[in-house]
């Protein structure tokens, strides 16, 4: 290995340590209210907060406006004052769609929340929906993750802590709902004052707002409709199963979300990286980032395989403890999502190949959506986690076969 690849190899190193480990702290947070959750507040007020994360999380989709995927490959890319421009731009256009995406999930989560537990969801939900107002995919595009501690992770981690301390004490969930909402709200608003100030926001371009929300149409679309059988795959078992089946694929979902995070944090820390320098070094990099989210999928199956059923009582209780068949499913879909992260968020989008990504989402999700609800139906848990997973597998061969050909008529050779 020559002096440049060590160096090469060294700055790979840092990049994902520095997205994967300082984040990884906000994993840890859920997994102290969680268990008090389910023990404290009752599988009722355990499946309304599930309902609301669920629900919340798909109409964020909407509020993102595509940013989180095509994001921080346009800032990587472009000058201080350019990065800015887009992030200002962005605000706008998306806090148009903020006040439909709250209805949506307001509206969805009373009606598939547990009778009694509705406000709980709503809150919940009104809380994820927040989100997309977030500028993470900004501070991954500038490859500055402490500012994605500061301003994102930190308030949401006191806020969590804080609601614990409540639970425990009242055996109410409705204030973690409610602290999400305003620790949301500060960070957000604290980073966009600091980095492009109000003011500036304020001043309206004419037509930019519409000139914005054509620009992000398609790639917005591939994002909902992505998250239409994975944002919201608890709201579909919840409606195909019995409320016992439901709660118990919660806390395979709680799991999985653990996959599906470190799988973004690698994404986010290649996502930028690849395409640096203007695409220089894209086939080298592209490659690397193909055999670490393959190393990263497999480990992820191992481990649901192997510990999933029994980690799932630990943490949540024997009353929701999924079985090997709930683990292995999501094993699965967790190795589908990790290799998809490679080949369509970090090789497709790196090309420029916006609309075959948003093909083989749609192929996903007219897979998975029809999956998850009829296996959830026949099958309770273990149906939902395999529907979920098929529709992984469908999309992730969709988007190889598109790999393949992009890079066959592009010239770029990323595997060697």
């Amino acid at each position: 290995m020559t002096s440049s690849d060590r160096g090469e190899a060294a700055t790979l190193t840092r990049r994902v340590l520095a997205f994967a480990g300082l984040p990884f702290l906000s994993l840890l947070t859920p997994f102290i209210f969680l268990p008090i959750l389910a023990r404290f507040a009752g599988p009722e007020s355990w499946l309304a907060i599930a309902v609301g994360q669920s629900v919340g999380a798909f109409s964020a989709l909407f509020v993102g406006l595509g940013y989180n995927t095509v994001g921080p490959t346009l800032v990587a890319v472009e000058g201080p004052e350019q990065r800015r421009e887009i992030l200002r731009s962005s605000v706008n256009a998306r806090c148009l769609i903020l006040v439909p995406a709250l209805a949506l999930a307001s509206a969805a989560s009373g009606i598939i929340s547990p009778t009694g537990h509705q406000l709980e969801g709503i809150l919940m939900g009104i809380a994820m929906a927040l989100t997309g107002l977030s500028s993470a995919w900004y501070m991954v595009g500038l490859g500055r993750p402490r500012l994605i501690v500061v301003y994102e992770l930190s308030p949401r981690i006191l806020a969590t802590l804080l609601a614990s301390l409540v639970l425990v004490q009242s055996g109410q969930a409705i204030w973690y709902p409610i602290a999400l909402i305003g620790a949301g709200l500060v960070g957000t608003l604290l980073f966009l004052g600091r980095t492009v100030g109000f003011s500036e926001i304020a001043r309206r371009r004419r037509g930019e707002v519409a000139r914005t929300l054509r620009k992000n149409l398609s790639v917005m679309a591939t994002e909902v409709i992505g998250g239409a059988y994975n944002s919201l795959a608890v709201s579909l078992v919840s409606i195909g199963s019995v409320p016992s089946q439901a709660a118990a694929y919660v806390s395979g979902d709680k799991l999985y979300r653990i996959g599906q995070y470190s799988v973004s944090a690698l994404g986010n820390a290649m996502q930028g990286w690849v395409v640096e320098d203007s695409r220089v070094h894209f086939a080298e990099r592209a490659r690397r980032s193909l055999v670490l989210h393959l190393s990263l999928g497999t480990l992820g199956l191992f481990a649901f395989a192997t510990v999933g059923p029994w980690l799932s009582g630990l943490l949540f209780g024997e009353i929701v403890r999924i079985d090997f068949m709930t683990a292995l499913g999501l094993g699965i879909a967790t190795f589908n999502i990790a290799l998809g992260t490679a080949v369509g968020r970090v090789i497709l989008i790196g090309l420029g190949a916006r609309r075959q990504f948003l093909i083989s989402v749609i192929v996903g999700a007219s897979v998975g959506i029809p999956s998850i609800l009829v296996l959830a139906t026949l099958f309770g848990a273990p149906g939902g986690a395999w529907g979920l997973a098929t529709g992984e597998l469908a999309s992730v061969t969709c988007q190889s076969i598109f790999a393949i050909l992009e890079w066959r008529r592009s010239g770029v050779k990323v595997l060697d």
